[in-house]
């Protein structure tokens, strides 16, 4: 029986990463959980909810073998070794939280705010210290909920995950207590949280802009070498763009499967067959490029932004691999000591990025690449966001191939987008394209392939409370934790010495 708990549990974890509009599954997976470690002492608790964290990673992130194969140069049997230690960390903060919520909770009840205080606190010191993971946190199955997902612009995705485990305490406490004026706090929780944002909305006096787009996803053929597949990609990526109808036209991560630099023929008949198509537009086009025209310089994943006489106004590369969002003590040291053993370059892994703001016209943007967007524009020691109206983000994700990754890369745009009221455009190939309005809100979603689509969207310039005040809602969310904390511990000692009297 406990096994099969187990299992409900963790599918109910994880059913929302294959079908995000599942989201409330999440809060029912609690319910076997703790009913099971109830009556449990520590170490049994322990192990099962490690048990259940390593089922969840399992579910959730076995696509990760694809992009670890081509990152680490081992054979199979290392990789799925690598993975299997992977899922163990990634299980260990379930097991870490279910002691302390254990050891907070009071003796004959159960207390929901303190499971959401423990779980909230939890995961914010995880992502500052000891971030092996920077795809399991439970804000990112709440992505479609856009109910509490616009509350990252006051507290980032650390109080998206308070609400949400919230709410999941109260189902578990109807459970433990079925009588019906057990639910009256999770009814008048729910209103406070209907009732807020019509109170704290964005500054009356910044200008709301609607602005036209079109994205254009062409079919790529990165893997050809033949120069007839190549000129049908440039005979293909004309004809998309000959649709178009706006001032603004977005591509994804590797719209060319040439290099835009170096491959000056191709370069020449590309701009030949798209400069009359462009007609007064600006194309941001996507490409594996050379940093430099020399045959020796590296290779960079490039978005390229070119004027209507196709002049190269700006040139993005992408800084940070997935790598980059896991923060762990001397990780630069290790990357080095594996060195002769990765597949990448180095300096993806960095801690910063830079904060270019790209400005044409009425647009002020950063572009986020590929996987970057999983890392956070807003945090305790960042604000990548600045004063921008738009975020950018193209990718190419038909390399993973997985239905999961593509759900959470797109969970991560929500919160981008919401965490600083900044809307947010995804352009990409083998993944969902998406429209996001500045709270987060959804507001397009589609895998689009060989298409050109149109859309408008409202851009607002301005701060969130989460960028003005990065840590103070966390902050605070602290200093209650410590404070039960410190009473809890001081009254189990007061017992023990009680007891020994």
């Amino acid at each position: 029986m406990e096994f099969i708990f187990m299992i409900l549990s963790s599918l109910l974890f994880t059913i929302p990463n294959y079908f995000p509009a599942l989201f409330f599954l999440s809060w029912f997976a609690f319910i076997p959980l703790i009913y099971l470690i109830k009556d449990y002492d520590y170490s049994h608790s322990f192990i099962i909810a490690v048990l259940v964290g390593f089922l969840n990673s399992t579910f959730s992130f076995y696509w990760l073998y694809q992009p670890l194969n081509s990152t680490l140069k081992m054979p199979f049997s290392f990789n799925i070794f690598i993975l299997f230690l992977f899922f163990l960390f990634s299980a260990l903060p379930l097991g870490v939280w279910v002691l302390i919520n254990k050891f907070l909770q009071p003796q004959n009840s159960y207390s929901p705010f303190t499971a959401a205080l423990s779980w909230s606190v939890l995961e914010y010191l995880r992502f500052e210290f000891l971030n092996l993971n920077p795809f399991n946190y439970f804000a990112y199955s709440q992505s479609s909920f856009n109910f509490i997902a616009r509350y990252a612009a006051y507290g980032g995705m650390f109080l998206v995950s308070f609400i949400s485990v919230l709410i999941a305490s109260y189902l578990v406490k109807l459970f433990l207590e079925p009588k019906w004026k057990k639910g009256v706090p999770l009814a008048v929780f729910l209103i406070i949280l209907a009732i807020i944002p019509i109170f704290i909305g964005p500054q009356s006096d910044v200008e709301l802009k609607q602005l036209k787009f079109d994205l254009l996803i062409n079919n790529s053929q990165a893997k050809s070498s033949t120069f007839e597949e190549i000129e049908n990609e440039i005979d293909n990526f004309a004809s998309l763009l000959g649709k178009k109808k706006n001032k603004y036209i977005l591509t994804a991560e590797d719209s060319l499967s040439f290099d835009l630099i170096r491959n000056s023929y191709y370069r020449e008949k590309l701009f030949s067959q798209i400069k009359a198509e462009l007609n007064g537009s600006y194309l941001q086009l996507g490409s594996h490029a050379a940093a430099a025209a020399n045959y020796n310089a590296r290779i960079l994943n490039s978005l390229f932004l070119l004027s209507e006489n196709l002049e190269v106004i700006n040139r993005s590369n992408q800084e940070l691999n997935f790598l980059a969002g896991i923060n762990l003590k001397n990780k630069e040291k290790i990357i080095d000591f594996f060195e002769g053993y990765l597949r990448f370059n180095q300096g993806m892994i960095k801690k910063s990025k830079s904060t270019e703001i790209i400005e044409i016209n009425e647009l002020k943007f950063i572009n986020l690449i590929a996987e970057e967007i999983f890392i956070p524009v807003i945090s305790r020691k960042n604000n990548y966001a600045g004063n921008i109206n738009l975020i950018i983000n193209a990718a190419a994700e038909e390399k993973i191939n997985s239905k999961v990754y593509n759900n959470l890369a797109l969970a991560a745009a929500v919160y981008r987008a919401a965490e600083s009221n900044t809307a947010l455009i995804r352009a990409v190939s083998g993944g969902y394209s998406a429209v996001i309005d500045y709270r987060g809100k959804i507001l397009v979603k589609e895998k689009l392939k060989n298409d050109l689509k149109s859309f408008n969207l409202t851009l607002y310039q301005g701060e969130s409370y989460y960028q003005k005040n990065p840590t103070k809602i966390i902050n605070i969310i602290l200093i209650i934790f410590t404070v039960i904390a410190f009473v809890k511990i001081m009254i189990k000692l007061r017992k023990n010495l009680s007891s020994r009297n």
